[in-house]
């Protein structure tokens, strides 16, 4: 058993609590059998909802931005799991795991920024989504850097 195992199986567990795919995009997404697809597709969408979110908090609709900023997290963790259902050690076959780390980071980034633009009473709505991807980016990280037990 990795070192990774306890942080992974956590943030699993709590991925698959989470998962109540209302959104029909993440419906498609968990519909796709190629684990790696999955996990592309679902980062893709992802930061489709994140400038949904961003595009809705201009229009002044913070339910709008709140719901696609939940989709956001929910999206991120679909892809971090379909990752670790292919079964493969991201330090030894890194390419799909270091890929989604470089994205879920520029998400996080992004999401940043749009928090400190937001208004004072909106700023409170991008920290939950930003835990999610922080939390999802590092596991991503840890399962790259740790060595195989």
């Amino acid at each position: 058993m990795t070192r990774c195992a306890g942080p992974l199986l956590a943030f699993c567990a709590m991925a698959f609590a989470g998962l109540g795919a209302e959104h029909p995009g993440l419906a498609r997404i968990e519909a796709i059998a190629d684990l790696e697809r999955r996990s592309r597709e679902s980062l893709e969408f992802a930061l489709g909802e994140f400038e949904a979110a961003v595009t809705a908090y201009g229009a002044g609709d913070p339910d709008r931005g709140r719901s696609a900023l939940e989709t956001v997290g929910k999206a991120v963790e679909i892809a971090v799991e379909a990752l670790h259902s292919t079964g493969k050690h991201p330090r030894r076959h890194p390419r799909h795991f270091k890929r989604a780390e470089i994205r879920t980071r520029k998400l996080l980034g992004q999401m940043k920024q749009a928090q400190s633009r937001a208004h004072l009473q909106d700023q409170g709505d991008f920290e939950a989504a930003i835990q999610r991807v922080e939390k999802a980016n590092g596991v991503l990280l840890l399962g790259i850097m740790s060595r195989r037990d």
